[in-house]
């Protein structure tokens, strides 16, 4: 009898494990949460529930470039981290030259762990070179800029914003680490739907 009723509760709990970690049955749904939702759910600490990926927050900006290519109709999934997203855009995109990136594009940084690191979506694209992109970066989303002919300028002689800092400088940095978003580009990718 205890036996019967240990294994009953082991299957119960396996069901809601796989429900829980996205492994449910054919035929589950998805449902809509509002964005209200997600600025909450993001400002809290995320926790390890076993069997289960708790994304964290760099890959939160694969979170956001796959919403847009999604609301564009290109219909794929991954992960939800950022070595799947580049992986999947590397092979089915499209790699353009930074000087021939256009809104819509998919753009990849190297945070010195190798291309991937981080992503966002090019807004729009100057004349003079300069490329607004979309990010998710400490906790929100933003908009920045590059330019890759001059990636180690900060701002011009306006005072406009020519390369976004993509992080922070620390004392302890070594010589050659990077910081502005220009130097650390690594890839401009283009789906075959724009």
């Amino acid at each position: 009898m205890l036996l019967t009723m240990l294994l009953r509760w082991l299957s119960i709990l396996s069901s809601a494990a796989a429900v829980w970690s996205g492994c449910a049955a054919v035929g589950s749904r998805s449902m809509h949460v509002p964005p209200a939702q997600f600025r909450s759910a993001a400002s809290t600490t995320p926790r390890a529930v076993p069997g289960r990926h708790v994304a964290r927050p760099t890959e939160k900006s694969a979170g956001l470039v796959e919403k847009a290519l999604h609301a564009r109709g290109m219909r794929f999934g991954t992960d939800g981290s950022l070595a799947a997203l580049f992986a999947f855009v590397s092979n089915r995109f499209t790699r353009v030259p930074a000087d021939q990136a256009r809104p819509g594009d998919v753009l990849f940084f190297d945070l010195g762990s190798g291309c991937g690191g981080h992503a966002g979506l090019v807004e729009g694209a100057e004349a003079s070179g300069r490329i607004a992109f979309r990010e998710w970066r400490d906790g929100s989303a933003r908009h920045s800029y590059l330019t890759p002919s001059q990636p180690l300028l900060r701002r011009d002689a306006g005072g406009r914003v020519m390369n976004t800092f993509l992080r922070p400088k620390r004392p302890d940095d070594p010589a050659t680490s990077t910081y502005f978003a220009g130097e650390m580009l690594c890839g401009v990718f283009r789906g075959e739907s724009q």
